[in-house]
């Protein structure tokens, strides 16, 4: 998952950290940020002397007071109560977005069958003319006859142009019939 920001709070952290020295400060916000990014740390003194940019033998003069800040090896309880945080605000937008898009849905689903049944919702606008209309021409027809001109032999009143139904799902089907009733 891409994580490019991670919370910071402020006031809690140099509240935790007063003793820490710069150097200090440096490794543990890299360690921070790098579980934020993967999730985890490893378990490995040169690894972690990599991640936080410091030569082995200074990372292991470090690695004591920096692992106070953690848990069980290299857990972090405030980023991952974050990171659980992030991921349940994730997945309420991912929700939110599949209502919305089945909410969409359903509205062109519903302009579509008012306009096949030849009669438009009140806020619909009209579609332009498929063709020039020619200044000369006799006007005075019914429209009734063109669309009887229009349907095809042994077609039950259907016009030959209708398009082919929507697929739906079983899922939107069920979202849809509730709604409805």
């Amino acid at each position: 998952m891409n994580r490019p920001w991670m919370p910071l709070y402020v006031g809690d952290y140099l509240g935790d950290t007063g003793h820490l020295t710069t150097a200090q400060h440096g490794a543990y916000l890299l360690l921070m940020m790098h579980y934020w990014r993967k999730g985890e740390l490893p378990d490995n003194d040169r690894q972690l002397s990599k991640i936080t940019k410091l030569p082995l033998k200074t990372w292991c003069e470090y690695r004591p007071t920096l692992q106070d800040f953690f848990y069980e090896g290299w857990k972090h309880k405030r980023i991952d109560a974050e990171l659980q945080r992030m991921l349940h605000v994730s997945q309420k937008r991912a929700i939110a977005g599949q209502k919305g898009g089945i909410g969409s849905a359903l509205a062109r689903m519903k302009l579509e069958n008012a306009s096949r049944s030849g009669r438009m919702p009140p806020r619909a606008i009209a579609a332009p003319s498929s063709g020039v209309a020619q200044a000369n021409a006799d006007h005075s027809h019914s429209h009734q006859s063109l669309l009887q001109a229009r349907t095809a032999p042994g077609d039950s009143g259907k016009q030959a142009s209708e398009k082919p139904a929507i697929a739906v799902s079983p899922d939107l089907a069920a979202y849809v019939a509730r709604r409805t009733t």
